[in-house]
């Protein structure tokens, strides 16, 4: 992973999913642009950081939260995007790609459908609500230098002092 490890993460992540639905539009749920064409698919990282071992800086495995969102406006449609989507991550080729970024889907739940009528037309989501354990290449660069040589000296005293 990159200095900018939620951009990098996100792209990982992103890839995949292009990859096996190459047809459709993914993009971050929280941008103020227009909507793309139906269907599409969103993703947040609503959650973030939950530490899994205590206290690791360098290397340091955490879970991230990731809400995926496939949006259309035929209810089936956005119920069977949302289907593959919870079932995307832990294929075995997906997996593969994502594990040689240090990226590994731990669990997955369904989302709550929300149904919305828009001003000419009605609008389902589905999706997938994933926990991804992550470890970052983070390394601790606020001290300089190496450690050349250890010359330890041992003072062994034979038999009881009086």
């Amino acid at each position: 992973m990159s200095n900018d490890f939620y951009q990098t993460f996100s792209k990982a992540l992103v890839a995949e999913i292009k990859q096996y639905f190459p047809h459709l539009n993914v993009r971050q749920q929280s941008v103020n642009n227009a909507s793309p064409a139906y269907p599409y698919i969103t993703y947040k990282i609503y959650d973030d950081f939950d530490r899994v071992l205590f206290n690791d800086v360098e290397n340091e495995t955490f879970d991230l939260h990731v809400q995926f969102k496939a949006i259309s406006n035929d209810e089936m449609e956005a119920k069977s995007l949302g289907h593959e989507l919870r079932k995307l991550f832990f294929l075995q080729q997906p997996a593969y790609d994502l594990l040689q970024q240090s990226i590994v889907a731990k669990s997955c739940d369904a989302i709550p459908p929300v149904d919305q009528y828009l001003d000419v037309d009605w609008q389902f989501t589905a999706g997938a609500d994933y926990t991804f354990e992550v470890q970052d290449n983070f390394t601790d660069q606020t001290q300089t230098g190496n450690i050349a040589s250890v010359n330890p000296e041992f003072n062994i005293k034979k038999g009881a002092e009086s």
